[in-house]
């Protein structure tokens, strides 16, 4: 693999370009209302508000991220990429009910066209099929959900539809939308297609499905269900059972032997807080939801990108080899624990303080939910912490040589180092 300066001319333009992003958020955080209905109003197709702020740094810290690796992929690759990018941004701050769905759809889109078409595992087909599925499965009633609700409340702009809201007959519809929007995150039991896709997707892919594209599910929820949310959709009985279906995840993540299987069930299991906090916080503490994707989507892309990084020394997604590459040197060590620390959420990750707020709230609902909920919490830190232990125990004389890997390193501390910092700021 090659070095250049450019390189270095690009990580340059990243660095600076985070704290520049960062001095924004500093001015403006002293005077920002985190409410839906006190966001900045740009026009009426779209919105600027606290839920869009997090999104919109989660996605930019991505691409960012992947900046320092648009060098080893393919110019298609590049603009796919970039053009998923650019529609998520547009579908967090727009509350036009279809063009939302619009650029909703294009960010999925051009990552399903760039897993066929660049993905190098033969059983690509097999995944496009399961998320292509989805896409169109749900999509199309999706787009009818939509147009009935815009007829009935009279406006395309989603800031009008709640104004009187009093149960009225679209109740069902909404119910409907719902639960198509939590086949995208995807919640139980629409879970399935996550790991399948993740497993034979190219690592580029993986690490914008797990950033920011199963943010796009929770997002729709809060936007169109909000009214819903904590009494119908995301009930008490539905919250324990997918917080005990998630321990289900990390037991079936200890038997996965696939890096990116493993990674895939700890990031569908560790998605389900964001519902969490939907369910105990309601829809008027909703910020904190996407605060924990943040950390979520944060933690998950610079996992990918280590994994990435050890497929390409290793030739191997097996963990009895990739253990051979991850514990050959003090840095690559050092970096392995950061990276599966963000997974564990552990302190000072922004996925600790949101989990410690969350359980704070959710100590009114019922006792059962609060043990279930303990017992994820112990499951979600014990998964990454024993591999972490294993990864550290014995040491290889493997070394990463190559000019290429800085950019691998470049990438990934340059996440670790915001995962670990955001707290500060949020």
């Amino acid at each position: 693999m090659s070095f250049s300066k450019f390189d270095w001319y690009t990580g340059g333009i990243v660095y600076v370009f985070s704290l520049f992003v960062l001095l924004i958020w500093v001015l403006v955080s002293g005077f920002w209302d985190y409410s839906l209905a006190g966001g900045l109003v740009v026009s009426s197709y779209f919105c600027f508000d606290s839920i869009s702020l997090y999104l919109v740094l989660l996605s930019v810290f991505l691409w960012m991220s992947l900046l320092f690796l648009f060098n080893l992929v393919t110019f298609l690759s590049k603009v796919l990429i970039s053009l998923s990018v650019v529609c998520s941004l547009i579908s967090y701050c727009c509350v036009h009910s279809l063009a939302f769905w619009v650029f909703y759809e294009m960010s999925i889109l051009f990552l399903l066209l760039l897993l066929v078409l660049e993905s190098p595992y033969s059983e690509r087909y097999v995944a496009s099929w399961y998320l292509l599925g989805y896409v169109v499965l749900t999509s199309l009633p999706m787009l009818l959900c939509i147009f009935y609700l815009s007829l009935n409340w009279g406006s395309f702009n989603l800031r009008f539809w709640f104004d009187s809201y009093e149960g009225c007959v679209s109740s069902g519809v909404f119910v409907i939308l719902a639960v198509l929007f939590i086949t995208k995150v995807p919640l139980p039991p629409f879970h399935v297609w996550l790991p399948i896709v993740h497993a034979e997707a190219s690592s580029i892919v993986s690490v914008c499905l797990s950033g920011y594209i199963m943010k796009l599910g929770i997002l729709g929820i809060c936007r169109f269900c909000s009214h819903l949310l904590s009494g119908l959709v995301l009930s008490n009985l539905y919250m324990v059972i997918s917080l005990l279906l998630a321990v289900l995840f990390f037991f079936s993540a200890t038997r996965e032997l696939d890096g990116k299987r493993w990674l895939a069930f700890l990031s569908l299991s560790h998605i389900i807080i964001a519902a969490v906090c939907l369910c105990s916080v309601g829809f008027e503490g909703s910020s904190l939801a996407f605060v924990f994707s943040l950390g979520h989507g944060l933690s998950a892309g610079v996992t990918f990108i280590f994994l990435w990084l050890a497929y390409e020394v290793s030739g191997s997604r097996n963990w009895n080899i990739l253990k051979y590459c991850l514990s050959s040197g003090l840095f690559m060590r050092c970096l392995a624990a950061a990276c599966l620390c963000t997974v564990a959420s552990l302190p000072p990750t922004v996925q600790f303080f949101s989990e410690v707020f969350i359980l704070s709230e959710a100590g009114v609902l019922s006792s059962f939910f609060i043990c279930a909920f303990y017992f994820y919490l112990f499951c979600s830190g014990l998964v990454p912490l024993f591999l972490v232990g294993s990864l550290l125990s014995r040491h290889y004389s493997i070394s990463f040589v190559g000019g290429g890997v800085w950019c691998y390193f470049s990438s990934m501390v340059f996440l670790v180092v915001w995962s670990f910092i955001w707290f500060i700021v949020v």
